[in-house]
């Protein structure tokens, strides 16, 4: 686990651990002395160890004289710190007077980024249990999980792209991996150098589109209606697998009806992609075979998200690229995990988020946060009371900054747990410190994109200050409130070794393989033995569960709820659509930006316009300009690229100087109908030259 590399630098020790800056979490090795991290580096016997500037971060974040050291608890308006006894009794007591007045339904819990993965979730849920409320949400309800209900919905699982060197067609479709994913980036690259045809779906021409073979510019929110596009070339031009579609899938024969609709010259008027583009992507990918896709966040944000999701599965499977080397892939089973539900205390009212029993079925019955955030601002079906929000800064990185403001307004609890003074916690009764992924030890399993492999991560320092690892700040309330039996680990080791036991591995053997294990191996055309998850054994393009539950069971094309077809009144205020939540490697949501190495590499927020743009409307590089949509307005400075197309403008979110989400709502007419998914990158907006007083305003 550690090793001496030097006695002329001192006595320095590697760590064996993994970075959790952001999505790929790199194995990585970490130089440690005197209880300072001196420096990182990607670990070589890890399969994926792409150290980028993140990465190389780390130090920064974990001794940043920012962080919280100690327990704070709001009162007369300011804050001041407490012992943890203090808080974990405030804390229990306010719980316990919630759930006594109010019912235990009013208490949510929530997780956010730094919880995909890790043992933590399943804890904070076991808390949700034994306290009797059904009300837990996570960042899942925003990023990524949308993917995988479409995905399931189609074929029964979640899909991962295989760029490997039997690849002769990558498409990169609705995300930028140069920016959020080096190490996805860094494979395509690879297979495009191999002599592999490349595609990039995306309005902007990031840093693959401009190596791309083609290069297609959707209209946002308009995917669906490309893919359908496509099927139609693909089936009228005899290009998909026969074999494949005749044995393995249902509901082929409704699609060939259901894409006469949607012929290239139609789906150019809708899309802004020529007929000829459409053509040239359907051909290329159906006759490069293995073809692999890479789908990104940009179709689960957007109100036509799950439908597009199952379109693109589908144009997989018709074409034959489904769970074969060089593909698309299904990844293995997860590795064996102890159930930490306590179903005799599960709550089944589900009447806040019924209208997403899709979202529910595929979460393990977890709510839609768009849909308990408006139980919390309305306060029906019954009322919200208390919230405990762990690793999320909500008032920037939730939709609808002027309601969620409003709504927390409404509790009489709100907790948050993080490591730094979030423009969140500053909105909290009670901040508790919690710990960063270096001060603790941590298992995860990595299953895209290769063999499934089990690792642990382990703790490089000591916590700063009086901070607390996550699982014991669960456990100390709940221990407060009378519920010892459900929360009985001692230890870090002892609580680690219980998730482990139904493996077969124990933390002694992870420790002695830094690499991780590998527990099951990349297997190809499983459905040969097994067939696919679904309700049919095959891949539904006409989904029964869809059906059962009023759904399109055909992956079927619906227009933004705002956009240039829909409302063309509207439109002709907002004449442009803005994209939020464009990634730029320095940060990740919103973390980061209190980073000097970070800051300095984007040290203000901006906005992607094209030159033609901006010249209708009188803007030069660098102005300061005001973006305003129907729910309010920020201003930033403009950067002119003619790396987007005409009418559609682009900006990151998480900056608390221009915060995207004061443009953006999560109002259920703006959500997917199956996802519950707000539209965050259909979104549209008005674009003036602003004077240069004041950042930001809310209207």
């Amino acid at each position: 686990m550690e090793s001496d590399i030097g006695q002329e630098r001192g006595k320095i020790r590697i760590v064996k651990s993994r970075c959790n800056m952001c999505h790929p979490r790199c194995g990585v090795n970490v130089y440690v002395e005197n209880g300072r991290i001196l420096q990182v580096e990607g670990m070589p016997e890890h399969p994926y160890n792409f150290m980028c500037a993140k990465g190389r971060a780390i130090p920064e974040l974990v001794h940043s004289p920012d962080r919280l050291k100690f327990p704070l608890r709001k009162e007369g308006g300011k804050f001041k710190e407490v012992s943890w006894d203090e808080a974990f009794d405030f804390i229990a007591d306010k719980l316990s007077n919630v759930k006594q007045k109010y019912g235990s339904k009013s208490i949510l819990f929530h997780g956010g980024y730094a919880y995909v993965g890790t043992p933590v979730a399943p804890l904070f849920r076991r808390f949700a249990d034994v306290l009797g409320t059904p009300n837990y949400t996570s960042g899942a309800s925003f990023c990524w999980l949308a993917r995988t209900i479409g995905f399931v919905l189609t074929a029964g699982s979640h899909i991962c792209p295989d760029y490997n060197s039997a690849t002769r067609c990558a498409v990169v479709w609705g995300h930028n991996p140069s920016e959020s994913n080096p190490d996805l980036a860094d494979k395509v690259n690879i297979v495009k150098a191999r002599g592999a045809k490349l595609i990039v779906v995306d309005p902007r021409a990031i840093p693959l589109a401009k190596i791309a073979d083609i290069h297609v510019k959707v209209r946002p929110g308009t995917d669906c209606a490309l893919v359908l596009g496509i099927l139609n070339v693909i089936i009228t031009e005899g290009l998909f697998d026969k074999n494949f579609v005749e044995q393995w899938t249902v509901g082929f024969d409704k699609l060939v009806d259901h894409v006469k609709e949607y012929p290239p010259e139609r789906v150019e008027a809708i899309t802004w992609v020529s007929a000829e583009t459409i053509k040239d992507m359907a051909r290329m990918y159906a006759t490069n075979k293995p073809a692999s896709i890479s789908l990104g966040i940009a179709t689960d944000q957007s109100t036509n998200g799950i439908q597009a999701i199952r379109a693109v599965a589908t144009l997989m499977a018709v074409t034959g690229n489904l769970d074969v080397s060089g593909g698309n892939i299904i990844p293995p089973a997860r590795m064996a995990w102890p159930n930490l539900r306590v179903e005799e205390n599960v709550e089944k009212d589900i009447s806040v988020g019924e209208n997403y029993p899709i979202f529910a079925r595929y979460t393990n019955q977890e709510r839609q946060t768009t849909a308990l955030f408006d139980a919390m601002y309305t306060e029906k079906p019954y009322p919200i009371k208390a919230l405990l929000a762990f690793a999320c800064n909500l008032a920037l990185t939730w939709p609808g900054t002027h309601k969620v403001l409003e709504a927390l307004k409404k509790l009489d609890l709100f907790v948050v747990c993080d490591i730094f003074m979030t423009e969140t916690a500053k909105l909290a009764d009670v901040v508790l410190p919690g710990v960063s992924f270096m001060e603790r030890d941590d298992v995860r399993d990595y299953r895209n994109m290769g063999p499934a492999l089990f690792f642990l991560a382990n703790k490089a320092v000591e916590p700063v200050g009086n901070s607390m690892e996550d699982w014991k700040i669960i456990r100390g309330i709940a221990r407060r409130m009378g519920y010892e039996k459900y929360f009985p680990w001692e230890s870090s080791e002892e609580f680690l070794d219980y998730l482990l036991k139904p493996s077969g591995l124990s933390l002694d053997r992870l420790k002695q393989s830094p690499g991780g294990i590998y527990y099951g191996e990349k297997i190809y055309r499983k459905y040969m033995n097994e067939g696919f998850h679904t309700p049919s054994k095959k891949v539904e393009i006409y989904s029964s569960i869809l059906e059962k539950h009023g759904y399109n069971p055909l992956p079927t094309f619906h227009e933004p709820y705002e956009s240039p077809v829909r409302t063309p009144e509207l439109t002709k205020e907002y004449p442009f659509i803005m994209i939020s939540g464009v990634k730029v490697l320095p940060f990740s949501h919103s973390q980061y930006h209190n980073l000097p190495s970070m800051s300095k590499k984007i040290p203000a927020p901006y906005v992607e316009l094209h030159p033609q743009t901006a010249s209708s409307l009188g803007i030069a590089q660098g102005d300061m300009v005001r973006v305003e949509t129907t729910k309010g307005s920020i201003k930033l400075k403009a950067s002119l690229t003619e790396d987007i197309i005409p009418n559609v403008i682009a900006l990151q979110h998480g900056w608390n100087e221009a915060n995207a989400n004061l443009l953006t709502s999560m109002d259920a007419e703006n959500c997917d109908s199956i996802s519950g998914y707000p539209g965050l990158r259909q979104v549209l907006c008005r674009v003036t030259k602003a004077d240069i007083r004041g950042a930001t305003r809310a209207s």
